[in-house]
């Protein structure tokens, strides 16, 4: 019986999944949380400490995925809004943490280099080094890259959501760049090192 029910889950269209979902069918419920559960732990993992935090943060975004299910306009993909809505979930959870008060206006500074961007040509390794690279940045530098080069938030946007002015956002941004550059020129290093030890 679960087999036969599995396999209508994974005929069902997109719009009846939602349906599903918005009628409160656990089914549909289950399925549509498969399905897209790579994406949103991806998301989740760039903006928290650890995967345990990762999955907590993400069920609680996917919770409010399924309350505004109804809200959902079709005119963009359902990949799109649910993640717009756990990016969301993610930063309104970041600014609930008490650190987040504490640090956020460390680095306030106006008097930034507008002209220091996010480079990509800079940044071209797989998607673990860049991960592993991102936990290794100051938490609140993290988040701010995370929403600028990753997520595509303007400054003013991130200025917006954070409370903190557009500079500060540009620092940040700046900041993570320098310090992933300088990561991965001392990775190259290793390998370097690594490839003459072989030869």
């Amino acid at each position: 019986m679960d087999s036969f029910f599995l396999g209508l889950e994974k005929q069902m269209t997109e719009q009846q999944l939602i349906a599903g979902c918005i009628q409160q069918d656990r089914r549909s419920q289950n399925e549509l949380y498969k399905r897209y559960f790579p994406l949103m732990s991806s998301i989740a993992l760039r903006y928290t400490q650890n995967e345990s935090e990762a999955l907590q943060r993400m069920n609680g975004g996917f919770y409010r995925v399924l309350k505004n299910l109804e809200k959902y306009d079709n005119q963009y993909a359902l990949a799109t809004w649910i993640r717009n809505i756990l990016v969301n979930h993610l930063i309104d959870e970041f600014r609930k943490e008490k650190k987040y008060i504490a640090n956020i206006h460390l680095t306030d500074y106006e008097d930034v280099n507008p002209a220091v961007e996010y480079n990509q040509a800079d940044l071209q390794f797989d998607a673990q080094e860049l991960r592993n690279m991102l936990e290794r940045l100051p938490d609140v530098t993290q988040r701010v890259f995370n929403m600028y080069a990753l997520d595509g938030f303007k400054h003013r946007e991130i200025a917006d959501y954070l409370g903190i002015s557009e500079g500060t956002s540009k620092w940040h941004v700046s900041d993570a760049r320098k310090k992933l550059k300088a990561m991965l020129e001392a990775q190259e290093k290793v390998n370097e090192r690594t490839v003459e030890i072989r030869g």
